[in-house]
């Protein structure tokens, strides 16, 4: 009987059930199932639910035809006895049309298994496994792994483990890892059945990603020996890129082997293979079954920028091959047009292909060649600037991949998607969604990479790529994500698909209990999916009585599994779905079934529990108002009659209105009463009403003032830290600087609180009121420390070894000095999730047992170091008092001044050790180390004249006072201690002073002494100086300007053009630009301190500015040798040893294209931004992408000739010399595609001819 929670049979739930066999007819063909009808609605209804969970038991699969040997002897009627080595195979009839050899990846319509999951299962009766192979803890491993799945057979890290265990298990009996050079029969592996069963049963039940499929089909052409195992294989291939579609690695696996059984089979190459293999082979494993592999393989990859070649290579040498051996004209332009077709696609092998391109025509198109090559190179410039475009993201991917490192990967994948989805043209669909194929591939349990993958197919439905088999798999590799199984759910209603496949989708997302992984919350989705559609169906103009009562059926059911699942997990005090979701569809279904007062009971059912809701109260007001709205209105019917008010929801309103001293938003409630009431209600309501609210509104006043004095008196116990204050003179005059110019003098205007080496972060030492939920990150409380993890385990591992314990934000490995294990630190959400991870502690993980506790205490905050420390010197500073796990330091992109860092220690015992140790070390220079265990709800308010009310600010000073005569002025007034006075890079005084006094009182005494005085014949103005923004840029002055000019060895007199222009002055200007070089990739944790440090052995400084926003720091040389020989030397260094940066050396207009950096420090986090986040700037897409991905050359400044360029500001600069001018300006959100590339260049480099041309600009802006 067919329900609302009916189980369908098993071929239904596959989730390859869309994959057509060579043996399954079509569609069209295959005789009609008889259509099933339920009955009308029966007492027996509400058991349905109860028989879905049964149905399975009682329902086998469609059978599937199996082939005999009377097959085979058709297929080989010449022969004349049938042979041992080929029982059991099929057709060849049936393998040349089979999908297996010619099937179109595209054409999947259907979902990705061919058994259901539970058809498949471990063995019933319990044993004892062992291999001589595995030792002893693995042997019992696989034994308790084996158990565990016998209990909970859809656990997927222990499939994950038992395959792995069992795989290692096969390789050590083959090649014995303390016998090298011996080779073993790998059929004599004890476990081999037990592994091809574990093989096939996690693949019934789960997607097992790209690596796992390469190891399976590995492992399987080592044991193939017969015909029938190649066939098998052949299938198994098969069902690796129906699984995986995109991947190069598996299509290219699939078509190498179709071609080894083909050539082995006609003896194109050696094989030892039976003449009767032979022959059955030459029937089976025909050219053209081998040849459509191929073809399908090469359009599913051919957008794969980094590794299509792996397919198409490959493929071009076979036919080449093919060519050779038996010539044909038209196989000879098929081929030409392939390789025009693969050269205007880009691709990392693009000029391989390009000189192969070359060798084919001038072999076969000899007379053409020239003309041939020129046209091919002009149609691909478009295709080489968009791999030109994206090559900073690949590199980044690849070394990421070479490295071992999934974090870095997934990185660089989520930066890679993001620039994509930000300049995405109407040219760059495909290449989006292959980005997104591979992502999926290479994170295929990462549900936010998936859902962000089907949003862009939803934006594009007209791309040719079908939605729906896309959520097949994801929701294949990502079962437990509920907002994956809603969207195939959805994406089946419209569709049109039938209710019988509805039910099956909906079926597989919720009996095997992997939802409950992600919470509750991912069982809703579905069931909101599911439950809207049983709704909407249930009065589509099609429906019948039986929709109805399928729809009834099936929402209670819903309601009633989520609260036994919710009471099972939580407990009795299961209070439901906070936002009712379920509870609205059925209020909705009711209301719409007729029943008003059925559905008003379930809205007063929920009162209880949601009374403090404003937005319940307003939705359940909706409700009755539009139930009330068909009595609203003058007809026929009531003419002469008073029209009935709603007596409903003004009660309901009344009752919320005694919730006010408790509700979310009583105020909106209260507006709601009174306009309701005024519109809606009698006279005599009405007035009652507005007593009613007056009242309401009294006692929600008092609640106000209550909470505000709560408040009030929470935040003085808060500590606040503060920031210091940046100053600058707001009298500014005279003409407008140059860019470069206006940048240092804005930087040096701001006030100068203290000296480099001292402390400037606030110590976290005072407790305050905040408390964790108020913090955005608490690394200090949701974090473990994993011990003894075996030094084979990769991060993956790890986070799979906590599957189910939480979401993971960061996992960071760090080798034991033993060298065999290594220990770990894994950040979490939230505190209960680290918490509960430490329930995993004495857990195997990859056979060893693992020590976890909290992280609580283990990190100390340090600060007051010297300002040139990197990690290299903290580590070497804490690592005699225990083992550092890791080293964070702060971003200075919004703050310069900030210097302090976070110790990880393997323990917390080791940190207090530290801080113990090294709290109030003095490290010379007056600095005194502060190492303290970090707890972001504790800090310390700063201290200081500024913070203290005792500092004061003086300005309107006279510019040619000097220090002496400021110290004059302050010294008789009371309480003063010392001043500051402020000057710019020329040494002149910027007219503003800083004064610090003993006490508060004296400081004010003095603004009212000083404010107003004239002082040098100018008009002092005084004020109490307070904390204000923090400080983007740091520039440190390393030596001031000489009086004397560098000598030139010749004698330059200044003399004044038309325009009025000093030519010393334009000499002086281009002398400082050729003394100044750009240092570009700077990360964002390097301070000016640690720049100096490493630019200061290549010649003499005079200024250093660090721009954390550009990723770079302007540095200004004493002398113009010194800056071509420091290019040369610091173009490719390593400035941070922890993350390999390289720094590059180019100019200031590059490092001021190049946008701030982009950290992603959370494991799943990031992918790409929304459309409203796009950029606004009219900035060309070419430059800009080539300003922040391809790093420019080292700049080597020449001395001009005399005179040259030197008489004006954006002058010609002499006879063949070319003005440089900058990228021009483009419409935001261009397609990045069809960017200028000529642009991009003459606006990155800035020199023609070896002379720097300002631009129209005429700056360094």
């Amino acid at each position: 009987m067919l329900s609302a929670t009916s189980t369908p049979t098993g071929d239904i739930r596959s989730p390859l059930a869309h994959i057509q066999e060579a043996r399954t007819p079509p569609a069209s063909q295959r005789p009609q199932q008889p259509q099933m009808h339920r009955h009308g609605s029966t007492p027996g209804m509400d058991t349905l639910a109860g028989e879905s969970r049964t149905t399975d038991a009682r329902r086998a699969p469609e059978a599937q035809p199996v082939l005999t040997r009377a097959d085979l002897a058709s297929m080989q009627h010449h022969q004349q006895a049938t042979r041992q080595s080929s029982q059991g195979l099929r057709s060849p009839q049936v393998f040349q049309r089979a999908p297996s050899v010619g099937y179109n990846v595209h054409n999947i319509t259907r979902t990705m298994s061919s058994t259901s999951a539970k058809d498949i299962t471990m063995h019933e009766q319990p044993r004892v496994l062992h291999a001589a192979s595995l030792g002893a803890a693995e042997n019992k491993e696989i034994n308790e792994l084996l158990a565990k799945l016998k209990e909970n057979s859809y656990d997927y890290t222990s499939h994950i483990r038992l395959v792995e265990l069992l795989t290692n298990g096969l390789r050590d009996h083959v090649h014995p890892p303390d016998q090298p050079g011996v080779s073993r029969d790998p059929f004599s592996y004890e476990l081999l059945s037990e592994l091809r069963r574990a093989r096939h049963t996690m693949h019934a039940k789960f997607a097992i990603g790209e690596e796992s499929w390469v190891a399976w089909i590995t492992d399987e052409k080592t044991l193939a020996r017969s015909t029938e195992d190649r066939l098998s294989l052949m299938e198994l291939c098969l069902k690796s890129v129906q699984e995986e579609p995109s991947s190069s690695t598996l299509w290219r696996l699939y078509g190498d082997y179709m071609y080894w059984l083909w050539a082995a089979a006609f003896d194109v190459e050696p094989a030892d293979w039976t003449e009767d293999d032979k022959n059955v082979g030459r029937e089976v494993f025909s050219w053209q079954a081998m040849k459509d592999v191929w073809e399908q393989a090469l359009p599913a990859t051919q957008w794969h920028i980094n590794d299509s070649h792996l397919v198409w290579d490959r493929w071009m040498e076979i036919m080449l091959r093919d060519q050779e051996a038996r010539p044909e004209t038209q196989k000879l332009h098929h081929l030409r047009n392939a390789f025009t077709d693969r050269l205007l696609k880009p691709h990392a092998t693009w000029e391989n292909t390009f000189q192969m391109y070359s060798t084919f025509i001038s072999r076969y198109f000899n007379a053409e060649y020239e003309d041939t090559m020129m046209t091919m190179t002009k149609r691909a410039s478009r295709c080489k600037e968009q791999f030109a475009l994206r090559e900073h993201h690949e590199l980044k991917v690849e070394r990421a991949v070479k490295d071992g490192d999934k974090n870095a990967e997934w990185e660089a994948y989520s930066a890679y998607l993001e620039w994509e989805l930000r300049n995405k043209g109407v040219f760059s669909f495909h290449l989006i969604n292959a980005l997104f194929e591979r992502a999926t591939l290479r994170f295929s349990i990462d549900a936010t990479i998936w859902l962000n993958y089907v949003e862009l197919l939803m934006e594009h439905p007209d791309s040719g790529v079908e939605v729906l088999p896309v959520l097949e798999r994801a929701t294949r590799h990502c079962p437990w994500s509920g907002e994956l199984w809603s969207h195939r759910l959805l994406t089946l209603e419209a569709e049109g698909r039938s209710f019988d496949e509805m039910e099956s989708v909906k079926h597989s997302a919720t009996e095997t209990g992997l939802l409950d992984v992600g919470g509750l919350e991912e069982l809703l989705k579905v069931y909101i999916a599911w439950c809207g559609f049983l709704r909407r169906k249930a009065f589509d103009a099609r429906s019948s009585e039986d929709d109805v009562d399928i729809a009834e059926v099936g929402i209670r059911s819903a309601l009633e599994h989520v609260k036994e699942i919710g009471e099972k997990r939580y407990g009795k005090e299961f209070q439901g779905d906070p936002a009712y979701r379920l509870e609205r569809i059925n209020i909705k279904f009711i209301t719409q079934s007729g029943n008003i007062q059925s559905a008003r009971d379930c809205w007063r059912a929920l009162v209880p529990r949601l009374e403090n809701s404003y937005d319940f109260w307003f939705r359940y007001y909706t409700w009755e108002m539009v139930v009330w709205s068909k009595w609203c209105t003058r007809d026929k019917d009531n003419a002469g009659q008073q029209l009935e008010s709603p007596r409903e929801a003004t009660n309901l309103l009344r009752q919320a209105l005694k919730k006010v001293t408790t509700m979310d938003w009583p105020e909106a409630l209260i507006d709601m009463f009174i306009n309701h009431c005024e519109q809606n209600e009698t006279v005599h309501e009405y007035r009652y009403a507005v007593f009613e609210a007056k009242k309401a509104r009294a006692e929600v006043a008092t609640r106000r003032q209550r909470e505000a004095v709560e408040a009030a008196a929470a935040y003085q116990q808060q500590a606040v830290a503060s920031t210091e204050a940046p100053y600058e003179d707001p009298a500014g005059n005279g003409k407008r600087k140059r860019d470069y110019e206006a940048v240092g003098e804005e930087i040096a205007a701001k006030k100068s609180r203290q000296a480099e080496e001292a402390s400037v972060e606030p110590m976290e030492l005072e407790p305050s009121s905040s408390t964790t939920a108020q913090l955005k990150r608490d690394r200090e409380h949701t974090t473990v420390i994993v011990k003894n993890i075996p030094s084979s385990a990769s991060q993956t591992r790890v986070r799979q070894f906590f599957n189910g314990c939480g979401k993971i934000n960061s996992i960071i490995l760090v080798p034991d000095d033993n060298g065999s294990t290594q220990s770990a630190t894994v950040e979490f959400e939230t505190q209960e999730d680290a918490k509960f991870a430490v329930s995993r502690d004495g857990k195997a993980l990859e056979g060893e047992s693992v020590q976890i506790s909290l992280g609580t205490g283990s990190t100390l905050y340090v600060t007051n170091y010297p300002p040139e420390y990197d990690e290299a010197n903290i580590r070497k500073l804490f690592k005699e008092h225990g083992e550092v796990v890791s080293v964070r330091f702060p971003s200075l992109k919004y703050n310069t001044h900030r210097r302090f860092c976070y110790v990880t220690f393997a323990s917390a015992q080791q940190a207090e050790a530290a801080s113990a140790a090294l709290n109030n070390k003095s490290l010379g220079r007056n600095l005194k180390l502060k190492a303290v265990i970090s707890d972001p709800a504790h800090k310390q308010v700063r201290q200081g004249a500024l913070y203290d009310g005792r500092e004061i600010f003086i300005g309107n000073i006279e510019h040619g006072a000097t220090d002496q005569q400021v110290q004059d002025l302050l010294s008789p007034l009371e309480g003063f201690v010392n001043v500051r006075v402020p000057r710019n890079f020329g040494g002149k005084m910027k007219g503003v002073a800083f004064a610090e006094f003993d006490t508060p009182d004296n400081a004010k005494k003095a603004v009212e002494t000083l404010d107003a005085k004239e002082f040098l014949q100018r008009i002092l103005r005084a004020t109490i100086s307070e904390p204000k923004g923090t400080k983007r840029h740091a520039t440190t002055i390393i030596s001031q300007p000489s009086a004397s000019p560098e000598p030139t060895g010749e004698t330059t007199t200044a003399a004044t053009d038309m325009n009025g222009t000093t030519a010393s002055s334009s000499d002086a200007a281009k002398d400082r630009r050729e003394r100044t070089i750009a240092l570009l990739n700077i990360p964002d944790t390097v301070n000016d301190a640690r720049i100096r440090s490493l630019v200061e052995p290549h010649g003499t400084l005079k200024k250093i500015i660090l721009m954390p926003e550009h990723q770079g720091a302007i540095v200004e040389f004493a002398h113009v040798a010194d800056v071509g020989k420091a290019s040369l030397a610091l173009d490719g260094a390593v400035i941070d040893e922890s993350s390999g940066r390289k720094i590059s050396v180019g100019t200031v207009e590059e490092m001021k294209k190049m946008r701030a950096e982009k950290k992603v420090d959370r494991i799943g986090a990031g992918g790409a931004k929304k459309k409203d986040d796009k950029k606004k700037e009219g900035e060309s897409s070419s430059t800009k992408s080539t300003s922040a991905f391809m790093q420019p050359a080292p700049r080597i400044s020449r001395p001009g000739a005399p005179g040259a360029g030197a008489g004006r500001r954006g002058g010609k600069g002499g006879l063949g010399i070319k003005r440089a001018t900058g990228p021009s300006a483009s419409a935001a959100g261009k397609d990045v595609e069809m960017g200028d590339a000529s642009a991009g260049a003459s606006g990155a480099g800035g020199h023609v001819l070896g002379v720097e041309g300002e631009g129209e600009g005429g700056g360094w802006g």
